[in-house]
């Protein structure tokens, strides 16, 4: 249960940013932060959940049970600015916070108000004004910061926007487009899968099950030779190497730390945070370690 929950973590977190100087650590099943260059605790241990920080606040969980806490949001000092109070939520992104009550998602500003009322089956952080959204079905699209829906839910599923692109995929035999939203053209390819733009580049996963890059015309610049990618951050991305460790290439395609991790990261701010073996560590872009804990 603990192995499952961690993974979860990492694949709900990793995208989003955190200050400077905080980085969350576990200890004894209870989140806290520590000092990312001294290691010294700043916030003891407490929260039965807890993410980055961003936008000067982090989401956090108090309770028994995971399952039965409650979510606010914390300031740097471990003190609650919006006091437990929803049955999840995501770090804050462009001035929003999603959260769920009563078993829909919707916004909420930096003082707890709803600024989009809970409607969704599922959503996901702003970015460039856009963020993913549910409504039922499992089926996708991309609303506004009023809530109302710019990209109509229509497909199996839809990434991120990065400079009004987005990668789409209709159905779930489909081969995936690569979607201008002010133009309302598309980019049909043969790609089998697709994660978001960023750097201009997107992981793209061709017939053959190999990863690359390609740009937003759907042409190759890093060639699918890879069994697993990740998108780009700060310059490196994460790819897997033959089905089995994790490491980082340039935008040249070029390794440049090695692969050894069992799952992959993203880089922000410096530092990425990976899965290699029973820890759990942070690394600098040389590869080096920052933090580690024991998951």
């Amino acid at each position: 249960m603990k192995k499952i929950f961690f993974l979860y973590l990492l694949t709900l977190f990793s995208l989003n940013s955190y200050t400077q100087n905080l980085i969350w650590f576990i200890e004894n099943d209870k989140f806290g932060y520590a000092h990312k260059t001294t290691g010294r605790t700043v916030i003891t241990p407490q929260f039965t959940f807890a993410g980055y920080f961003s936008e000067g606040t982090a989401v956090a969980a108090v309770g028994n049970h995971l399952l039965s806490s409650k979510y606010g949001f914390i300031n740097e000092k471990g003190k609650w600015l919006i006091i437990p109070q929803f049955n999840a939520a995501g770090n804050f992104s462009e001035a929003k916070a999603r959260v769920q009550q009563n078993g829909k998602w919707g916004y909420v500003n930096k003082k707890g108000i709803f600024i989009i009322q809970p409607q969704f089956a599922l959503c996901y952080d702003f970015k460039e004004g856009l963020a993913q959204a549910s409504v039922k079905n499992n089926l996708w699209g991309l609303i506004d910061s009023t809530g109302k829906f710019i990209v109509q839910p229509e497909f199996y599923s839809i990434t991120d926007v990065f400079a009004g692109i987005t990668c789409i995929q209709k159905n779930i035999t489909d081969k995936w487009e690569i979607l201008d939203i002010k133009k309302k053209t598309s980019i049909k390819t043969n790609f089998t899968r697709m994660h978001a733009f960023a750097d201009s580049l997107a992981p793209a996963r061709d017939t053959s099950n190999k990863w690359g890059f390609v740009n937003t015309h759907g042409n190759w610049v890093i060639q699918p030779i890879f069994t697993n990618a990740s998108s780009f951050s700060e310059g490196l991305a994460a790819v897997e190497k033959e089905y089995g460790s994790w490491g980082f290439i340039n935008k040249n395609g070029e390794w440049v730390i090695p692969a050894q991790f069992d799952r992959p990261g993203y880089f922000f701010k410096g530092l990425a945070l990976l899965e290699k073996g029973s820890d759990i560590v942070y690394v600098d872009k040389e590869g080096s370690l920052v933090f580690s804990f024991k998951r």
